[in-house]
């Protein structure tokens, strides 16, 4: 069995690794583009017109762009090296609210294709909202929305999320989705600016495996280091490997 960091460690680790030669032959830039709405020393995210698209060099790969979906104006992104997850701005009779993608750079594939800002839980269904900021991290995304819910969304769950701390309830899945709580009395930006996406130490090789993911967040302002959250086990694969 080995012992399996979480994907960005992995992939800071590849870089400081890879000989200084080796890595200018192998970790050749995304090139520039226009309309660019996020990037980092692995690669970047931009649109044309309607389209948003990727790019990643993560492993050492060619540079090569992927098309990952729909762009509009209003489009919020989150990227994290290999993975964007982005909102779509929908108008239904009048109403405004968000629609939710998730989709890797390095090979183009989407796991989020146009979901709900809120997922169902015991006692609700699945809903709209506005979302006012989302996060990405290795398989997993997560967002706040204005009305104060914070979500966490897995692409390959293995288990039941779990609560960290006490929540507002327990949390259940919705497909890739849970409801880590809805904190109505703080303000979705303070909400947002304690949410921190990241993983324990799981099982796998270099090729895949497992991990248990987390979100966590503190939404109590007079006890910040408080945070509670979701630990969702769930697994993750490397494109083009072996």
């Amino acid at each position: 069995m080995t012992v399996r960091l979480p994907l960005t460690l992995v992939l800071a680790a590849v870089a400081l690794t890879v000989p200084t030669a080796a890595h200018a032959k192998t970790y050749a830039n995304c090139p520039a583009r226009s309309g660019t709405l996020a990037k980092d020393g692995f690669g970047r995210v931009w649109h044309t017109k309607a389209t948003l698209y990727g790019c990643t060099t993560a492993y050492g790969r060619r540079p090569r762009t992927r098309r990952l979906g729909p762009w509009k104006p209003g489009t919020k992104v989150a990227w994290d090296g290999t993975q964007a997850v982005w909102t779509v701005p929908l108008v239904r009779a009048g109403v405004r609210s968000d629609r939710l993608y998730a989709a890797s750079a390095q090979d183009g594939g989407r796991w989020l294709v146009g979901t709900r800002a809120l997922p169902a839980t015991a006692t609700a269904a699945a809903a709209e909202a506005r979302v006012q900021r989302v996060f990405s991290y290795d398989v997993t995304a997560g967002w706040v929305t204005t009305g104060g819910a914070v979500v966490f969304a897995q692409e390959s769950p293995e288990a039941a999320p779990e609560a960290i701390g006490t929540l507002p309830a327990a949390p259940s899945a919705d497909h890739h989705l849970t409801l880590v709580g809805t904190w109505p009395g703080v303000r979705p930006a303070t909400l947002a600016a304690g949410v921190r996406l990241d993983a324990e130490d799981g099982d796998g090789d270099e090729c895949g495996g497992s991990a248990g993911y987390r979100l966590t967040l503190a939404p109590d302002v007079a006890a910040p280091t408080a945070r509670v959250g979701v630990r969702w086990w769930g697994g993750w694969s490397r494109p083009f490997c072996g």
